[in-house]
């Protein structure tokens, strides 16, 4: 590559670098999640028989969950919102199942979403930060339910 062929090539990277930066701050004026707010981790919790995988709160992926499992781990993050009595869409797949001597597949994965909402007013806040809401609880009720807390710990989403 010629000099000059180089010089032009990180002048155009560096322009699209700058550009990209600043399209990233602009915010539009109906954004939920202009208000600053803390970002909160979120805890999948699963009161089924069958596992759950690619759990979505919108477009925040929240994770996979075993049967009759949850509260051991979190997935970042979803975002404080500005206004939390919008409702959402959660999103899962319910993976397949199998009989265990055949190996046939007896339930396919199956696709679910539904709207949810938030608990009236937003996350709990506290000036013990051990009593702070830091999780949103995504916790499946049923095949068809899926409900939303929030919880000071992971395992507090278990108890939900």
């Amino acid at each position: 590559m010629k000099p000059s062929s180089f010089r032009l090539t990180r002048l155009v990277a560096c322009a699209l670098v700058t550009l990209s930066a600043c399209a990233g701050s602009v915010q539009l004026p109906d954004d939920p999640f202009a208000s600053g707010g803390s970002a909160m981790a979120m805890v999948p919790i699963n009161h089924t028989d069958r596992y759950a995988v690619n759990i979505f709160v919108d477009k925040y992926w929240a994770g996979d969950v075993t049967r009759h499992a949850g509260g051991g781990a979190a997935a970042c993050c979803y975002p404080g919102l500005a206004d939390w009595s919008r409702p959402v869409t959660v999103a899962w797949i319910w993976g397949w199942d199998e009989d265990p001597e055949t190996k046939a597949v007896t339930k396919p994965d199956e696709k679910h979403s539904v709207t949810a909402h938030f608990p009236t007013g937003g996350p709990h806040s506290d000036s013990d930060p051990n009593r702070d809401d830091a999780y949103v609880c995504v916790i499946l009720r049923d095949l068809n339910t899926a409900e939303l807390a929030f919880s000071p710990s992971r395992s507090g989403c278990a108890d939900k």
